[in-house]
Protein backbone atom coordinates (compact mmCIF):
# COMPACT_ATOMS: atom_id res chain seq x y z
CA UNK A 1 0.00 0.00 0.00
CA UNK A 2 1.12 3.23 -0.76
CA UNK A 3 0.32 6.34 1.08
CA UNK A 4 1.14 9.84 -0.68
CA UNK A 5 -0.71 13.18 1.26
CA UNK A 6 -0.37 15.55 -1.78
CA UNK A 7 -1.45 18.35 -1.88
CA UNK A 8 -0.68 18.68 1.71
CA UNK A 9 3.16 19.66 2.33
CA UNK A 10 4.12 16.40 3.75
CA UNK A 11 6.80 15.01 6.40
CA UNK A 12 7.39 11.99 7.43
CA UNK A 13 9.51 11.47 11.05
CA UNK A 14 10.86 8.20 11.55
CA UNK A 15 11.10 7.64 15.38
CA UNK A 16 8.44 8.43 17.92
CA UNK A 17 9.85 9.27 20.67
CA UNK A 18 10.92 12.33 22.77
CA UNK A 19 12.42 14.20 19.34
CA UNK A 20 10.08 12.97 17.14
CA UNK A 21 7.21 13.80 19.02
CA UNK A 22 8.50 17.27 20.10
CA UNK A 23 9.21 18.05 16.11
CA UNK A 24 5.53 17.02 15.55
CA UNK A 25 4.75 18.91 18.06
CA UNK A 26 6.44 22.09 17.14
CA UNK A 27 5.45 22.29 13.23
CA UNK A 28 1.95 21.76 14.52
CA UNK A 29 2.21 24.84 16.65
CA UNK A 30 4.14 26.37 14.06
CA UNK A 31 3.10 26.37 10.48
CA UNK A 32 1.00 28.44 8.07
CA UNK A 33 0.08 25.93 5.62
CA UNK A 34 -1.46 22.39 5.95
CA UNK A 35 0.52 20.09 6.85
CA UNK A 36 0.52 15.66 6.67
CA UNK A 37 2.86 14.67 8.77
CA UNK A 38 3.38 10.86 9.19
CA UNK A 39 5.18 9.20 12.32
CA UNK A 40 6.74 5.86 12.02
CA UNK A 41 6.81 3.97 15.42
CA UNK A 42 6.56 0.33 16.50
CA UNK A 43 5.53 1.72 19.76
CA UNK A 44 1.53 2.21 21.08
CA UNK A 45 1.80 6.07 22.70
CA UNK A 46 4.41 8.94 20.99
CA UNK A 47 6.18 10.22 23.16
CA UNK A 48 8.18 7.61 24.98
CA UNK A 49 10.72 6.46 23.35
CA UNK A 50 12.66 4.09 25.14
CA UNK A 51 13.72 6.60 28.65
CA UNK A 52 10.09 7.47 29.09
CA UNK A 53 8.59 3.93 28.32
CA UNK A 54 9.51 2.27 31.70
CA UNK A 55 6.93 2.23 34.21
CA UNK A 56 8.99 1.88 37.16
CA UNK A 57 8.11 4.80 39.70
CA UNK A 58 11.80 4.65 41.00
CA UNK A 59 12.97 5.94 37.91
CA UNK A 60 12.93 9.66 37.97
CA UNK A 61 13.67 12.01 35.45
CA UNK A 62 17.83 13.62 36.32
CA UNK A 63 16.52 16.94 36.42
CA UNK A 64 14.33 19.49 37.71
CA UNK A 65 10.66 19.66 36.40
CA UNK A 66 11.31 23.39 35.66
CA UNK A 67 14.08 22.13 33.38
CA UNK A 68 11.68 19.82 31.44
CA UNK A 69 9.20 21.81 30.24
CA UNK A 70 8.58 21.64 26.37
CA UNK A 71 8.46 25.08 25.66
CA UNK A 72 11.58 27.40 25.74
CA UNK A 73 9.61 30.23 26.88
CA UNK A 74 7.54 28.70 29.01
CA UNK A 75 9.96 27.13 31.93
CA UNK A 76 7.00 26.26 34.46
CA UNK A 77 4.95 24.72 31.72
CA UNK A 78 5.29 21.16 33.16
CA UNK A 79 5.10 22.20 36.78
CA UNK A 80 1.58 23.20 36.36
CA UNK A 81 0.82 20.44 34.06
CA UNK A 82 2.13 18.02 37.19
CA UNK A 83 -0.14 20.29 39.28
CA UNK A 84 -3.44 19.63 37.14
CA UNK A 85 -2.53 16.22 37.04
CA UNK A 86 -2.46 15.91 40.86
CA UNK A 87 -5.05 17.77 41.43
CA UNK A 88 -7.58 15.84 39.23
CA UNK A 89 -6.40 12.45 40.61
CA UNK A 90 -7.01 14.16 43.85
CA UNK A 91 -3.44 13.95 45.40
CA UNK A 92 -1.75 17.04 46.68
CA UNK A 93 1.41 18.01 44.65
CA UNK A 94 4.56 18.05 46.39
CA UNK A 95 5.67 21.42 47.79
CA UNK A 96 8.55 23.07 45.36
CA UNK A 97 7.43 21.30 42.62
CA UNK A 98 9.52 22.90 40.13
CA UNK A 99 12.72 21.36 41.82
CA UNK A 100 10.84 18.07 41.99
CA UNK A 101 12.19 15.27 39.76
CA UNK A 102 8.97 13.72 38.51
CA UNK A 103 8.46 9.78 37.45
CA UNK A 104 9.68 9.29 33.51
CA UNK A 105 6.67 7.47 32.48
CA UNK A 106 4.74 10.51 34.25
CA UNK A 107 6.86 12.66 32.03
CA UNK A 108 6.25 10.72 29.25
CA UNK A 109 2.72 10.93 29.74
CA UNK A 110 3.19 14.93 29.19
CA UNK A 111 5.05 14.71 26.06
CA UNK A 112 2.35 12.20 24.64
CA UNK A 113 -0.56 14.71 26.13
CA UNK A 114 1.42 17.91 24.78
CA UNK A 115 1.27 16.28 21.34
CA UNK A 116 -2.40 14.99 21.06
CA UNK A 117 -3.03 18.93 22.48
CA UNK A 118 -1.12 19.64 19.00
CA UNK A 119 -3.02 17.64 16.96
CA UNK A 120 -6.37 18.85 18.33
CA UNK A 121 -5.48 22.46 17.73
CA UNK A 122 -4.12 21.95 14.36
CA UNK A 123 -4.68 24.70 12.23
CA UNK A 124 -5.69 24.90 8.19
CA UNK A 125 -6.59 21.02 7.66
CA UNK A 126 -3.02 19.26 8.91
CA UNK A 127 -2.99 16.40 10.33
CA UNK A 128 -1.11 13.32 12.18
CA UNK A 129 -1.19 10.35 11.25
CA UNK A 130 0.81 7.46 13.69
CA UNK A 131 1.83 4.47 11.42
CA UNK A 132 2.96 1.43 14.12
CA UNK A 133 5.56 -0.04 12.47
CA UNK A 134 9.37 -0.15 11.94
CA UNK A 135 10.98 1.66 9.32
CA UNK A 136 12.96 -0.70 6.80
CA UNK A 137 14.24 1.16 3.77
CA UNK A 138 14.37 4.88 2.98
CA UNK A 139 15.75 6.61 -0.48
CA UNK A 140 15.56 10.23 -2.03
CA UNK A 141 15.80 11.98 -4.83
CA UNK A 142 15.80 16.36 -4.64
CA UNK A 143 12.34 16.32 -4.22
CA UNK A 144 10.80 13.89 -2.54
CA UNK A 145 11.56 10.87 0.44
CA UNK A 146 9.84 7.71 0.50
CA UNK A 147 9.94 5.43 3.28
CA UNK A 148 8.72 1.71 3.41
CA UNK A 149 7.83 -0.15 6.48
CA UNK A 150 8.53 -3.58 8.51
CA UNK A 151 4.03 -3.70 7.95
CA UNK A 152 4.41 -3.36 4.12
CA UNK A 153 3.43 0.22 3.46
CA UNK A 154 5.32 2.62 1.44
CA UNK A 155 4.91 6.24 2.49
CA UNK A 156 6.16 9.05 0.14
CA UNK A 157 6.59 12.89 1.27
CA UNK A 158 8.52 16.00 0.93
CA UNK A 159 10.54 16.10 3.77
CA UNK A 160 11.94 13.47 6.53
CA UNK A 161 13.48 13.44 9.23
CA UNK A 162 15.57 11.11 11.82
CA UNK A 163 14.49 11.16 15.30
CA UNK A 164 15.75 7.22 15.91
CA UNK A 165 17.12 8.03 19.72
CA UNK A 166 18.84 5.35 20.67
CA UNK A 167 20.84 1.76 20.43
CA UNK A 168 21.50 -0.69 22.72
CA UNK A 169 24.79 -2.92 22.29
CA UNK A 170 24.47 -6.21 21.89
CA UNK A 171 24.55 -8.95 25.04
CA UNK A 172 28.33 -8.94 26.24
CA UNK A 173 28.74 -12.63 25.24
CA UNK A 174 25.53 -14.88 23.29
CA UNK A 175 25.70 -17.71 26.11
CA UNK A 176 23.94 -15.52 28.55
CA UNK A 177 21.55 -14.04 25.94
CA UNK A 178 18.37 -15.84 27.68
CA UNK A 179 19.59 -16.57 30.95
CA UNK A 180 17.04 -16.15 33.55
CA UNK A 181 19.35 -14.02 35.98
CA UNK A 182 20.65 -11.31 33.09
CA UNK A 183 19.02 -8.98 32.80
CA UNK A 184 19.68 -6.70 29.13
CA UNK A 185 18.30 -3.41 30.83
CA UNK A 186 17.65 -2.50 34.18
CA UNK A 187 14.45 -1.37 32.79
CA UNK A 188 13.00 -5.12 32.13
CA UNK A 189 10.74 -5.33 35.24
CA UNK A 190 10.06 -9.54 34.79
CA UNK A 191 13.55 -9.52 34.56
CA UNK A 192 14.54 -7.53 37.99
CA UNK A 193 12.36 -9.71 39.31
CA UNK A 194 13.61 -12.55 39.19
CA UNK A 195 16.97 -11.33 40.47
CA UNK A 196 15.30 -10.22 44.01
CA UNK A 197 16.99 -13.14 46.24
CA UNK A 198 20.29 -13.04 44.71
CA UNK A 199 23.24 -12.64 46.52
CA UNK A 200 25.67 -10.93 44.44
CA UNK A 201 24.78 -8.75 41.67
CA UNK A 202 27.36 -7.35 39.30
CA UNK A 203 26.03 -3.92 37.87
CA UNK A 204 27.79 -3.54 34.03
CA UNK A 205 28.58 0.12 33.99
CA UNK A 206 28.20 2.96 36.44
CA UNK A 207 25.59 5.45 34.47
CA UNK A 208 22.70 6.91 35.41
CA UNK A 209 21.13 3.34 33.81
CA UNK A 210 22.92 1.92 37.25
CA UNK A 211 21.11 4.36 39.15
CA UNK A 212 18.10 3.15 37.44
CA UNK A 213 18.97 -0.67 38.51
CA UNK A 214 19.75 -0.07 42.35
CA UNK A 215 16.80 2.04 43.02
CA UNK A 216 14.40 -1.04 41.21
CA UNK A 217 16.20 -3.59 42.99
CA UNK A 218 15.87 -1.65 46.48
CA UNK A 219 12.05 -1.21 45.83
CA UNK A 220 11.71 -4.96 45.27
CA UNK A 221 13.19 -5.78 48.85
CA UNK A 222 16.54 -6.82 47.15
CA UNK A 223 19.17 -7.51 50.62
CA UNK A 224 22.10 -8.20 48.24
CA UNK A 225 25.26 -6.98 47.59
CA UNK A 226 25.82 -4.90 43.97
CA UNK A 227 29.37 -5.04 42.41
CA UNK A 228 29.69 -1.87 40.41
CA UNK A 229 32.49 -2.18 37.12
CA UNK A 230 33.37 1.10 34.67
CA UNK A 231 35.96 2.24 32.91
CA UNK A 232 36.74 5.09 35.22
CA UNK A 233 35.25 3.59 38.38
CA UNK A 234 33.37 7.04 39.27
CA UNK A 235 29.63 6.49 40.78
CA UNK A 236 27.41 9.11 39.08
CA UNK A 237 26.70 12.53 41.27
CA UNK A 238 23.50 13.25 42.97
CA UNK A 239 22.21 16.71 41.65
CA UNK A 240 22.52 19.66 44.29
CA UNK A 241 20.27 22.74 44.12
CA UNK A 242 23.00 24.86 43.11
CA UNK A 243 23.40 28.16 41.18
CA UNK A 244 25.64 28.48 37.79
CA UNK A 245 29.28 29.01 38.52
CA UNK A 246 30.62 32.72 37.13
CA UNK A 247 30.95 32.27 33.15
CA UNK A 248 34.39 31.58 33.12
CA UNK A 249 35.06 31.23 29.40
CA UNK A 250 32.81 34.28 28.42
CA UNK A 251 35.57 36.94 28.70
CA UNK A 252 38.33 35.00 26.53
CA UNK A 253 38.70 33.01 23.32
CA UNK A 254 37.10 29.69 23.44
CA UNK A 255 39.71 26.78 24.00
CA UNK A 256 40.34 24.43 20.83
CA UNK A 257 42.06 21.51 22.71
CA UNK A 258 40.54 19.34 25.26
CA UNK A 259 43.62 20.04 27.38
CA UNK A 260 43.24 23.29 27.50
CA UNK A 261 39.71 23.31 27.85
CA UNK A 262 40.90 21.11 31.21
CA UNK A 263 43.44 23.42 32.21
CA UNK A 264 40.80 26.04 32.70
CA UNK A 265 38.22 23.72 34.02
CA UNK A 266 40.94 22.55 37.13
CA UNK A 267 41.50 26.93 37.58
CA UNK A 268 38.60 27.56 37.97
CA UNK A 269 37.43 24.43 40.39
CA UNK A 270 40.00 25.13 42.76
CA UNK A 271 38.60 28.79 42.39
CA UNK A 272 35.56 27.15 43.46
CA UNK A 273 36.55 25.06 46.29
CA UNK A 274 38.67 28.11 47.66
CA UNK A 275 35.35 30.24 47.95
CA UNK A 276 33.68 28.02 49.64
CA UNK A 277 30.78 27.09 46.67
CA UNK A 278 29.88 24.10 45.00
CA UNK A 279 31.87 22.72 42.10
CA UNK A 280 28.22 21.42 40.85
CA UNK A 281 28.00 24.91 39.58
CA UNK A 282 30.61 24.05 37.18
CA UNK A 283 29.14 22.43 34.62
CA UNK A 284 26.08 24.60 34.22
CA UNK A 285 28.71 27.38 33.47
CA UNK A 286 30.25 25.46 31.07
CA UNK A 287 27.03 23.69 28.88
CA UNK A 288 26.00 26.76 27.12
CA UNK A 289 29.17 26.76 25.28
CA UNK A 290 29.43 23.15 24.76
CA UNK A 291 28.43 23.32 21.12
CA UNK A 292 30.59 26.54 20.01
CA UNK A 293 33.27 24.15 21.80
CA UNK A 294 32.53 21.14 19.95
CA UNK A 295 32.27 22.74 16.96
CA UNK A 296 35.48 24.80 16.98
CA UNK A 297 37.31 21.67 17.83
CA UNK A 298 39.06 19.04 14.95
CA UNK A 299 38.12 16.08 14.98
CA UNK A 300 41.36 14.79 16.68
CA UNK A 301 40.27 17.19 19.74
CA UNK A 302 37.17 15.55 19.90
CA UNK A 303 38.14 11.96 19.70
CA UNK A 304 40.87 13.13 22.20
CA UNK A 305 37.82 14.62 24.86
CA UNK A 306 35.67 11.39 23.92
CA UNK A 307 38.47 9.27 25.15
CA UNK A 308 40.20 10.97 27.96
CA UNK A 309 37.37 13.53 29.23
CA UNK A 310 34.15 12.07 28.19
CA UNK A 311 33.76 9.55 31.53
CA UNK A 312 34.16 12.88 33.82
CA UNK A 313 32.12 14.97 31.78
CA UNK A 314 29.27 12.36 31.75
CA UNK A 315 29.18 11.78 35.59
CA UNK A 316 29.24 15.88 36.58
CA UNK A 317 27.09 17.19 33.92
CA UNK A 318 24.30 14.14 33.87
CA UNK A 319 23.45 14.06 37.74
CA UNK A 320 21.14 12.02 39.50
CA UNK A 321 17.71 12.95 41.03
CA UNK A 322 18.31 13.87 44.79
CA UNK A 323 15.93 10.64 45.16
CA UNK A 324 17.81 8.32 43.29
CA UNK A 325 21.17 9.51 45.13
CA UNK A 326 19.88 8.87 48.41
CA UNK A 327 18.96 5.10 47.60
CA UNK A 328 22.57 4.35 46.03
CA UNK A 329 24.06 6.69 49.29
CA UNK A 330 22.66 4.19 51.50
CA UNK A 331 23.30 1.33 50.18
CA UNK A 332 26.97 2.59 49.95
CA UNK A 333 26.97 3.44 53.55
CA UNK A 334 26.02 -0.42 54.69
CA UNK A 335 28.83 -1.66 52.50
CA UNK A 336 26.29 -3.19 50.15
CA UNK A 337 27.55 -1.75 46.98
CA UNK A 338 31.42 -1.83 45.74
CA UNK A 339 33.21 -0.18 42.53
CA UNK A 340 35.92 -0.42 40.78
CA UNK A 341 37.91 -0.14 37.35
CA UNK A 342 37.46 -2.69 34.92
CA UNK A 343 36.18 -4.17 31.85
CA UNK A 344 34.49 -7.16 31.10
CA UNK A 345 36.08 -9.48 29.18
CA UNK A 346 33.00 -12.56 28.98
CA UNK A 347 30.36 -14.01 30.88
CA UNK A 348 29.81 -18.03 31.26
CA UNK A 349 27.41 -20.27 33.06
CA UNK A 350 27.74 -22.96 35.02
CA UNK A 351 26.04 -24.88 38.09
CA UNK A 352 27.73 -22.48 40.98
CA UNK A 353 26.16 -19.37 38.90
CA UNK A 354 27.47 -16.57 36.04
CA UNK A 355 31.13 -16.15 35.93
CA UNK A 356 32.36 -12.99 34.85
CA UNK A 357 36.03 -12.24 33.62
CA UNK A 358 37.18 -9.00 34.38
CA UNK A 359 40.16 -7.03 33.32
CA UNK A 360 41.50 -4.70 36.53
CA UNK A 361 44.27 -2.87 36.99
CA UNK A 362 46.20 -5.79 38.17
CA UNK A 363 45.58 -8.32 36.11
CA UNK A 364 42.50 -10.83 35.05
CA UNK A 365 39.87 -11.67 37.73
CA UNK A 366 37.00 -14.53 38.05
CA UNK A 367 34.09 -13.26 39.57
CA UNK A 368 30.97 -15.47 39.95
CA UNK A 369 27.64 -13.87 40.89
CA UNK A 370 23.99 -15.21 40.61
CA UNK A 371 22.77 -12.31 39.23
CA UNK A 372 24.29 -9.34 36.05
CA UNK A 373 21.94 -6.67 35.23
CA UNK A 374 23.60 -4.93 31.95
CA UNK A 375 23.64 -0.93 32.86
CA UNK A 376 25.38 0.45 30.04
CA UNK A 377 22.63 2.08 28.74
CA UNK A 378 21.09 2.68 25.42
CA UNK A 379 24.56 4.16 24.17
CA UNK A 380 25.73 2.26 21.20
CA UNK A 381 26.59 5.69 18.80
CA UNK A 382 28.21 4.07 16.08
CA UNK A 383 26.14 3.22 13.51
CA UNK A 384 28.55 1.26 11.84
CA UNK A 385 27.98 -1.69 15.26
CA UNK A 386 24.49 -1.38 15.09
CA UNK A 387 22.74 -4.55 13.62
CA UNK A 388 18.86 -2.45 12.99
CA UNK A 389 17.95 -3.17 9.44
CA UNK A 390 17.14 0.04 8.87
CA UNK A 391 20.19 1.76 10.21
CA UNK A 392 22.18 -1.06 8.09
CA UNK A 393 20.08 -0.03 4.69
CA UNK A 394 20.72 3.73 5.04
CA UNK A 395 24.71 3.33 5.35
CA UNK A 396 24.52 0.77 2.89
CA UNK A 397 22.43 2.56 -0.01
CA UNK A 398 24.49 5.67 0.79
CA UNK A 399 21.83 7.94 1.82
CA UNK A 400 23.86 9.04 5.28
CA UNK A 401 27.11 8.10 6.10
CA UNK A 402 28.98 7.43 9.73
CA UNK A 403 30.01 10.68 11.26
CA UNK A 404 34.16 10.86 11.10
CA UNK A 405 34.69 10.70 14.52
CA UNK A 406 32.23 7.25 14.83
CA UNK A 407 29.44 8.96 17.09
CA UNK A 408 25.71 9.11 15.07
CA UNK A 409 26.08 10.44 11.22
CA UNK A 410 27.55 13.02 9.24
CA UNK A 411 25.31 16.51 9.19
CA UNK A 412 25.83 20.48 8.87
CA UNK A 413 25.39 22.33 12.10
CA UNK A 414 21.91 22.44 11.27
CA UNK A 415 20.86 19.07 10.80
CA UNK A 416 20.47 18.69 7.14
CA UNK A 417 22.04 15.08 6.57
CA UNK A 418 24.98 14.05 4.42
CA UNK A 419 25.54 11.78 2.09
CA UNK A 420 28.77 9.34 1.61
CA UNK A 421 29.71 11.27 -1.51
CA UNK A 422 29.26 14.21 0.76
CA UNK A 423 26.67 15.86 -1.18
CA UNK A 424 24.00 17.62 1.81
CA UNK A 425 20.28 16.63 1.79
CA UNK A 426 17.83 19.06 1.28
CA UNK A 427 15.15 17.57 2.66
CA UNK A 428 16.76 14.93 4.94
CA UNK A 429 16.97 15.94 8.37
CA UNK A 430 17.92 14.43 12.04
CA UNK A 431 17.49 15.62 15.15
CA UNK A 432 19.09 14.28 18.60
CA UNK A 433 21.33 11.44 18.79
CA UNK A 434 22.10 10.67 15.48
CA UNK A 435 23.66 14.27 15.47
CA UNK A 436 26.05 13.12 18.65
CA UNK A 437 28.99 13.73 15.87
CA UNK A 438 27.69 16.83 14.94
CA UNK A 439 26.83 18.51 18.31
CA UNK A 440 28.30 16.79 21.75
CA UNK A 441 25.15 17.38 23.48
CA UNK A 442 22.25 16.18 21.39
CA UNK A 443 21.41 13.68 23.80
CA UNK A 444 20.25 16.14 26.24
CA UNK A 445 16.48 17.72 26.63
CA UNK A 446 17.95 20.98 26.23
CA UNK A 447 19.67 20.79 23.08
CA UNK A 448 16.97 18.51 21.70
CA UNK A 449 14.34 20.87 22.49
CA UNK A 450 16.11 23.66 20.49
CA UNK A 451 16.69 21.98 17.45
CA UNK A 452 13.11 20.81 17.39
CA UNK A 453 12.10 24.68 17.17
CA UNK A 454 14.85 25.24 14.73
CA UNK A 455 14.54 22.04 12.50
CA UNK A 456 10.53 23.17 12.10
CA UNK A 457 11.45 26.32 11.31
CA UNK A 458 13.86 25.70 9.11
CA UNK A 459 10.97 22.80 7.22
CA UNK A 460 8.39 25.29 7.30
CA UNK A 461 10.25 27.96 5.71
CA UNK A 462 10.80 25.62 2.70
CA UNK A 463 6.68 25.70 2.15
CA UNK A 464 6.35 29.01 3.04
CA UNK A 465 8.28 30.89 0.77
CA UNK A 466 7.48 34.82 3.22
CA UNK A 467 8.39 33.09 6.09
CA UNK A 468 11.79 32.32 4.69
CA UNK A 469 12.59 35.97 3.78
CA UNK A 470 11.53 37.27 7.06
Amino acid sequence: MRIDHRPHHSIIIVGGGFAGALTALNLLDRTAVPLAITIIERREELGRGVAYSTTDPAHLVNGPADNFSLYVDDPGHLSRWLSEKAAANGRQPPENIGSSSPPRYLYGTYVRDELKRAVGEARFGSSLRHIRASASTLSSTPHRIQVSTSDGLVVEADEAVLALGVFAPDPPTHEVAGHPRFAVNPWDAAALDRLKDCEDILLIGASLSMVDAVASMEARGFHGRYRVISRRGQLVEGRRDVAAARDFLADKPLPSTARSLLSLVKTERRAIAASGDDWQGLPLAIRPHILSLWQKADDRERLRFARHLRAFWDVTAHRSAPESNLIVETVLSQGRLSRGVARLIDLTVDGKGIIARLKTRTGIERHVFDGIIDCRGHQLHDWRRISDPFICQLLASGEVRSHSTGFGIDATPEGDLIDEEGRIHRNLSAIGHPLRGVAWESSSITEQRAQAIALADRILSKFTPARAAS
